[in-house]
């Protein structure tokens, strides 16, 4: 069996811990703990400027604009160029 809940640390309180324990009982379990670390774009959109910079971006290339288009080869030459300032 393997649940993920997704929840604050602080709601971490007994009634969880004793949620867990009915869940699995006697059973041996692995508890992991991760940081959920917010969508970079969801981060950028609560700011109003950043968000309409995101949008505008969006719409052009919507419509094919100021895109920039480079090979494999072309980058690969562009990023030793960076690499060796």
């Amino acid at each position: 069996m393997e649940t993920t809940f997704r929840l604050k640390a602080s709601e971490i309180d007994t009634r969880f811990l004793n949620t867990l324990k009915t869940l699995f009982k006697e059973r041996e379990i692995e508890i992991t703990v991760t940081d959920i670390v917010e969508d970079e774009t969801e981060f950028l959109s609560k700011n109003p400027k950043n968000k309409a910079h995101l949008l505008e971006a969006i719409e052009e290339v919507k419509q094919n604009k100021n895109l920039v288009r480079f090979s494999g080869e072309e980058f690969k030459k562009y990023s030793k160029s960076l690499s060796k300032k």
